[in-house]
Order: C-alpha cells, then structure tokens, then sequence
C-alpha cells in the first residue's frame, strides 16, 4: 500500500519535526504540534529527482492541518498551492531548489497525511529508466530508487504496443544473458485479468517482473532489490 501511494503522489512531497535539514539539504519545516511522524523513505530517487517522504497522523482535523501549512507558508512568496483530489487534499509551496508538499486525508477524528521534500538536481539528472533493459519503443512511466543504509531498491513502471508474451520473452532472454536465475515464471490471474509474473536471483540480487495488458499496452512493472 505504501508503494501505491509513493507512486500515485509522484512528486509528493514534505516536512520534519526537527531543526536539521532533510537528507537531500532541503530545510525541514515545522509540523503541528503533537504531529507523530515516520519515515517511509528518507533516502530515494523519482525520476531522477531526490526526494524523502514521511507519514504523519495528528489528531487535528484536515482543515486544521491545511490552515497550520496556509500560515506558515503564506506569508512568504510563492506563497502555497492547493489541489482537491477524490481522496486526498495537497498544498504545495517552492522555496529555492526545493518543492514541498502536504498531501492530508481524514483518519478518524484526525488526520493521516504523507509529508515530503524533493530538491531540483544540481546536475541534469540521467532519463527515466537509464540502465534498465526494456523493449524497443518503451515509455518509462516511473523510475523510483530509494536506500535504506546498505540496501537498496527500484521501481521502474513502463509500457509499449508489443504483445505481453513479446515482453515475457525479451525479459527472459534478457535476464538470462545477464546472469539471473529464473525462479518464478508463469501465468497468474488478477483483479485486473490474466499477467505474467517473474521472479528472478542473481547473487545478492533479486527482480520481480509483472507483465500484464492494460487497454492498448503492455505494462511492466519491476522491482529490483540488492540485499546485502
């Protein structure tokens, strides 16, 4: 759920209680009072941009949470942005090369929100997808990369017009030539109809691919992990 959430934000972004900087040198900016606050990811990469994300819960209601972020953020230029969604409101401000998001939904009698902060690159970041094999006429939909001390993982969400079984194949003969060490490689049934999962190893190494119809396109859904 979590990974569901990090990806339908994309660019989501947020705060810290504490008076140090966010790990990508961006300010970390106040919460409510009484806020608690986890780390979903304080270390990753979208598309190439660096960012970190927390949970917050606080027994405020939303509208409380939205005036405390109009007040702080009001005051100063560009001032703040708000867009209502079906299950979420966002405010947004910039400051500098950082870009800051709440994004809040009701959780009882209080408030569950996922705060972040991402930070422009100082150098222009590499494509969506860079290093990641995928067949020709692919478009790279999300590249998302995150650390957590020694071990690391990715995301990559593409599609392209290639037929699913075109996709299975290339993966296959890909992973192969590559090392990897087929584990898992059949046909499933889901909510959203038939797909093709794989499950691969290689060292430390592991990859698991979705490859499933979506309309007019082959999505591909893969998840690399590097656990030391």
């Amino acid at each position: 759920m979590r990974r569901a959430a990090l990806l339908a934000m994309l660019l989501g972004i947020a705060c810290a209680a504490s008076a140090r900087n966010e790990p990508n040198g961006c300010r970390a900016f106040p919460t409510p009072d009484g806020a608690k606050l986890l780390y979903v990811a304080s270390d990753m990469v979208l598309n190439g941009v660096p960012m970190s994300i927390k949970e917050m819960r606080t027994k405020d209601a939303p509208e409380a949470v939205l005036a405390f972020y109009r007040r702080e953020w009001g005051s100063r230029k560009p001032g703040s942005f708000e867009t209502p969604t079906q299950d979420w409101r966002t405010i947004a401000t910039f400051e500098g090369r950082c870009y800051y998001t709440v994004q809040v939904r009701a959780a009882g009698s209080g408030t569950y929100a996922l705060l972040g902060v991402s930070r422009k690159p100082d150098v222009r970041p590499q494509a969506p997808g860079a290093g990641f094999p995928m067949p020709m006429g692919s478009r790279v939909f999300n590249d998302l990369a995150s650390h957590d001390g020694p071990k690391s993982g990715r995301t990559v969400m593409l599609g392209n017009a290639q037929a699913p079984q075109q996709n299975v194949q290339f993966y296959r003969e890909t992973f192969e030539r590559q090392g990897w060490v087929s584990l898992v490689d059949k046909q499933v049934e889901t909510e959203k109809g038939p797909a093709h999962m794989m499950l691969w190893k290689r060292g430390l190494e592991e990859a698991s691919l979705t490859v499933q119809r979506v309309g007019n396109r082959t999505m591909v859904v893969a998840n690399l992990v590097d656990q030391p």
